[in-house]
């Protein structure tokens, strides 16, 4: 008779690596550490502050100067991101793994990413919040599309805000860049004679170094705060800026709205939207979903948007009663958009 009772358990030493996304809003040529430096605590507030431009008038001969007294004003940059882990692994479970070195390694560089990948996703929800410009919803399910209506329109909104143009950048889904390759005025990262070492960086097109990243925000979403539905003027009303001009085109869904209805305007405050067809019923409602299939697209400079990292370590460590080797990080850092004139989104469907 065969014996089987007593074969051993064999984990791989080879551990699978896992499958990492390329992580681009929060470094370079995203975003701006201008005020790291100041910042020495979770919970501090670095205080940027601007001043008005001076009066430019005619000048009269012979005359005396009005002389005025200039303004100033502050934005707010808030370390106010906490984020951490910890974990161990026990000494017999790193024996019998063959490679305990190797699975703690491992873990260790997942933990680091998972910390990295949070931050990335929070800066682009803090660009996408603030813009000043926002092209609304496009069709890019064709290279032209996307280039004729994505690229030459945020490079021209970014020229009419003064924004300059060295380093200007677009962050596209990785479906819109598939479309990118199929037009001819996109070029390569291999064939810009570019050597760009930055996470994400595929290509140059309209004056942007074109990143792809698969954290760009789905701008289909369900909106929980108060909504009031009017059933003539064919409008939502919310209590707080809920909506983007992002939204037009999305389909809206909810307890008291009409089937198939979509959004055919965004106030500019963001607090009404308007529907193509009327309520169903005029009443309050607190769950509205916005459906597009679609993906933020986001265009700019460094200059608009700070961020910065107060602490951003890992330290390893034996607990005191296991037989275990452990590691713990922490992640404390915040961001504040200064610039949003230099801010362009675009909600994208390519399909």
């Amino acid at each position: 008779m065969a014996i089987t009772k007593f074969i051993p358990e064999v984990w791989s030493a080879t551990l699978l690596s896992v499958l990492q996304k390329s992580l681009v809003y929060a470094g370079a040529p995203c975003v701006n550490r201008n005020y790291e430096g100041d910042i020495s605590a979770y919970g501090d507030t670095v205080h940027i502050v601007s001043i008005a431009d001076p009066t430019i008038g005619d000048y009269t001969k012979d005359t005396d100067l009005s002389v005025e007294v200039l303004t100033d004003s502050e934005q707010l940059l808030v370390i106010d991101q906490a984020k951490s882990f910890a974990f161990e692994i026990d000494d017999i479970d790193a024996r019998q793994a063959r490679s305990g070195g190797a699975l703690m390694t491992e873990a260790a560089q997942r933990a680091g990413f998972g910390l990295r990948d949070k931050a990335d996703q929070y800066v682009a929800g803090l660009m996408w919040a603030a813009a000043g410009n926002d092209l609304g919803h496009i069709d890019g399910s064709t290279a032209t599309n996307v280039y004729d209506k994505l690229v030459v329109p945020a490079s021209v909104a970014l020229d009419e805000n003064n924004v300059p143009t060295e380093g200007r950048f677009l962050v596209v889904t990785p479906a819109a860049y598939g479309q990118l390759q199929l037009d001819s005025r996109f070029i390569k990262q291999n064939e810009s004679g570019t050597n760009a070492l930055h996470n994400g960086v595929v290509g140059e097109a309209g004056g942007f170094t074109i990143l792809k990243s698969n954290n760009a925000p789905a701008t289909d979403r369900s909106i929980t705060s108060s909504i009031t539905v009017a059933t003539t003027a064919k409008t939502l009303t919310s209590t707080t800026a809920v909506f983007h001009q992002s939204d037009v085109g999305s389909t809206v869904a909810g307890t008291n709205i009409t089937d198939g209805s979509k959004i055919a305007s965004v106030s500019a405050d963001g607090k009404t939207a308007t529907m193509d067809t009327a309520g169903a019923t005029a009443a309050a409602q607190t769950d509205t979903v916005l459906s597009a299939g679609s993906k933020l697209a986001i265009a700019g400079s460094a200059i608009a948007t700070s961020y910065a990292e107060q602490i951003n370590k890992v330290e390893a460590f034996r607990p005191e009663k296991r037989f275990a080797d452990a590691l713990k990080g922490l992640h404390l850092y915040g961001g504040k958009v200064v610039r949003p004139e230099a801010l362009v989104i675009a909600s994208v469907a390519t399909s």
